[in-house]
């Protein structure tokens, strides 16, 4: 009841401001702020006020509703299209990592105990896992994509970026429009949002969408089961209240369900032989012939496995939120107040073959959090500007892990008996229906007070400074129970006690916790060289807290808080009467204590984070669109990334030097989860066909140059470089609120890797999720 308790708490406040507001309505009441909207500007709040996104001295890329909800995308799919610093990897929706500028997280398994460098904002609140934007980005306003440190205004954790998706407010005049669009794979999706007046102060508006591909992907051959589907269905609704001329309410609640057969990975590689050319001991080649098993062939992207037990993830995540805005003349106060829930529940083929080496494995979350902010914002424009707030954050993450072992696990994992074929009694009877059954609980309570300030030192020189104070606590606790059928005198004398506890020990409960107190900031120096034409210079610091290690891996339980020093500088400018812009960022960002998600592949696969020394990204950024004729827009971005570790002397070596060396020297060597070189282009051109119809073409291709997705750069772990292609034609009503088109993701069936890992127990193979393939559809859409 916790969360509940602190959610009236915001909502007391919503009424203490609503209160107050009610007594100073006979005050004057001034214009509201307005942003210059000039044919061709984009607003953004990326300083928490409304502003132009070329005034706005930050590297960003601001990208509207109607860009990122194309038909059959789910999540930032999409805006990772769009946006080339920007990349995801993922293994399934908790496993969901990412990155700008290549850095955010380490692409590998999530861990309830870490802290993600990249923050993801709806509508003002904090979305702290990545799992919680797994959801249908329809009916949105707008999605910026801020890049390099933010964590002044947008606090908690965003060493490497933010993400800040604004859906579409409540509206007056009565309104709604409705979309359905049918695919390949046997998909359809219904999306929906309305909008009505409830009172002369009160509107209403509810959104709906609802996505089934019911044909996956991939195959399994023994069986003829297509698995790798998809069912997300999601809900919002909005209430918005002008409870006064000066004060505006908004209250928020959305409701996310996922369900999905996946997601396991397809075999890309085989490692036989070590670095040196030597025999890798007990590879995957040589266990599969201990069985007689012959597994799938190695090919990928003909999308078959061979697991021969059920897997699945279901993922919920519902919440709410409530925003005041109350205008005072001269400032603007806002409480923001925001509580959420997530429940995730898989199930787990781990051993992604047809033995029983595993019958299940995976991780049940339950996370809940909550936040209230409070801001006052100065209105207009004044010789200062400023933005001061205080800011609280509490989140419990509860986890049980759940490894159980099968009837062929002794074989695979131990190997025959000597003198047989066959596993040892004492393995045999160790590790069929052995149950690892680990429980860990994570809590943080996170305090902020910040203020960032902008001095108009001339019309056309700008310097803003800005500083966060945090005092952040953490704290949880691990246990694991040994689990599994009685053993018997006998078996216990041929060692299967001392099997299991290798295997699955009991751990008794141990708690781990760390307090830690910062001062972070940035200050930009920003010149306007011309009414369009502006360059910039900002430096920053950044603040990720320590992390906490609850699991069975022996790893530290406390590792040390992540610090970011980043130096950017830039052009933002138009030509043409604004119909041209093009801008320039260059940037370096070092880190400190880098907390790099790591494997531990030696058992069943269990993930832990750890301080891995100093890493560095720098690199170039471009952001170009065009306007050159009535109904044609053009838009191309390119980044180049240089990301490195700097130091990173005793990493766990990959399986290629198993048993030859247990550590690797990264320092030098290129970040993981990141491309050197990405770039996106594409646009839109439509055209009047008679008087009342209007026809268009819409295309959008990205590329992205190869990329490694394990912390310790393995060589089978290199995804190579691909390009995917977008579009749609079709054709609308003018005025008439109609709209018919055809789609096509991926529209040349390009083969491209998300991420690859390795397998457990050091046997060499690799699996790997894979982007979709070619999907097409037709879409009908009406509004009014």
């Amino acid at each position: 009841m916790t969360e509940l308790r602190l959610f009236a708490a915001g909502v007391a406040v919503t009424a203490l401001l609503a209160s107050g507001a009610a007594m100073a309505q006979e005050a004057p009441v001034p214009a509201t702020e307005q942003a210059d909207a000039a044919d061709g500007d984009i607003v953004v709040t990326a300083r928490r006020r409304t502003e132009r996104a070329q005034d706005v001295p930050i590297a960003l890329t601001s990208l509207s509703g109607e860009q990122v909800s194309v038909p059959g995308a789910i999540g930032l799919v999409q805006v990772a299209q769009l946006a080339p610093s920007l990349q995801l990897t993922a293994t399934n929706p908790r496993q969901t990592n990412i990155n700008i500028r290549g850095l955010g997280a380490t692409p590998a398994f999530a861990s309830l105990g870490l802290e993600y460098g990249v923050g993801v904002y709806v509508d003002q609140v904090l979305y702290s896992r990545p799992a919680q934007s797994a959801f249908d980005l329809y009916d949105l306003e707008r999605v910026e994509v801020l890049r390099g440190p933010q964590g002044t205004l947008f606090g908690k954790n965003t060493t490497a970026g933010a993400i800040n998706i604004t859906t579409q407010e409540p509206e007056f005049t009565p309104s709604g429009r409705g979309e359905i669009s049918f695919g390949n794979y046997d998909s359809i999706q219904i999306r929906a949002t309305g909008s009505a007046p409830i009172s002369d102060r009160a509107a209403l508006r509810i959104t709906f969408s609802d996505t089934v591909r019911e044909k996956g992907f991939v195959t399994i051959p023994r069986t003829g089961q297509r698995v790798h589907d998809l069912h997300s269905m999601g809900v919002r609704g909005q209430l918005l209240f002008n409870a006064t001329e000066t004060l505006k309410l908004r209250l928020i609640g959305d409701y996310s369900d996922l369900d999905q057969n996946c997601c396991s990975g397809v075999t890309t590689s085989v490692r036989t032989t070590r670095i040196d050319g030597s025999v890798l001991p007990a590879n995957f080649n040589i266990r599969t012939a201990r069985f007689g098993y012959v597994p799938t062939p190695i090919d990928p992207y003909a999308r078959e496995i061979d697991t021969n037990r059920l897997f699945y993830v279901n993922l919920k995540t519902y919440g709410a939120t409530g925003i005041a805005d109350w205008d005072l003349g001269a400032v603007t106060l806002t409480s923001v107040t925001g509580w959420r829930k997530l429940e995730y529940r898989p199930a787990t083929d781990g051993d992604v073959i047809g033995l029983d080496i595993f019958v299940n494995a995976g991780v049940n979350e339950t996370q809940e959090q909550f936040s209230q902010e409070l801001r006052v914002a100065s209105n207009g424009t004044n010789a200062v500007d400023y933005v001061a707030g205080l800011y609280y954050f509490w989140q419990r993450i509860d986890d049980k892990f759940f490894t159980i072992y099968g009837k062929d696990a002794a074989l695979w994992i131990l190997g025959p008996a000597q003198g047989s074929t066959g596993p040892s009694i004492g393995g045999q009877a160790a590790l069929n229906g052995l149950f690892a059954d680990g429980t860990a609980s994570a809590r943080t309570r996170s305090y902020a007070a910040f203020g960032e300030a902008t001095w108009h030192v001339t019309d056309s020189l700008d310097l803003t400074g800005g500083l966060r104070y945090t005092h952040e606590k953490k704290d949880g606790f691990f246990g694991q129970v040994q689990r599994g059928p009685a053993l018997t005198p006998t078996e216990i004398l041929f060692g299967a006690q001392a099997i299991r506890n290798v295997f699955a020990p009991n751990i008794p409960t141990f708690d781990a916790a760390t307090t830690e107190d910062n001062l972070s900031g940035r200050a930009t120096l920003s010149y306007k060289i011309t009414p369009d034409v502006m360059a910039y210079a900002t430096y920053a610091r950044g603040f990720k807290s320590g992390g906490l290690n609850l699991n069975a891996t022996g790893a530290p339980p406390v590792i040390d808080p992540e610090k970011v020093e980043s130096f950017e500088g830039g052009f933002k400018t138009q030509f043409l009467d604004r119909k041209l812009t093009i801008n320039l960022a260059a940037f370096t960002q070092k880190v400190r204590n880098y907390q790099s998600q790591q494997i531990d592949t030696a058992v069943a696969q269990t993930a832990y984070i750890a301080n891995v020394g100093t890493v560095r990204s720098r690199g170039l950024e471009l952001d170009a669109s065009l306007r050159p004729m009535d109904g044609l827009n053009l838009f191309a971005n390119g980044a180049y990334i240089d990301a490195t570790y700097r130091s990173f002397k005793n990493a766990p070596c990959p399986v290629e030097y198993l048993g030859l060396q247990p550590t690797c020297d990264l320092s030098g060597r290129r970040l993981p989860g990141v491309s050197k070189y990405s770039f996106s282009a594409g646009g839109e051109y439509a055209f009047d066909v008679g008087d009342d119809m209007r026809a268009y073409v819409n295309m959008d291709y990205a590329y992205r140059s190869d990329f490694y997705t394990t912390y310790n750069l393995a060589m089978d772990s290199l995804a190579s470089g691909y390009g995917v292609t977008n579009a749609r034609i079709g054709i609308r009503g003018i005025g008439e609120g109609w709209d018919l088109s055809i789609f096509a993701r991926n529209l040349f069936d390009t083969n491209y890797i998300s991420i690859i890992n390795p397998s457990a127990f050091n046997t060499g193979q690799s699996t790997a999720i894979l982007g979709d393939p070619r999907t097409y559809g037709v879409t009908l859409k009406a509004s009014f």
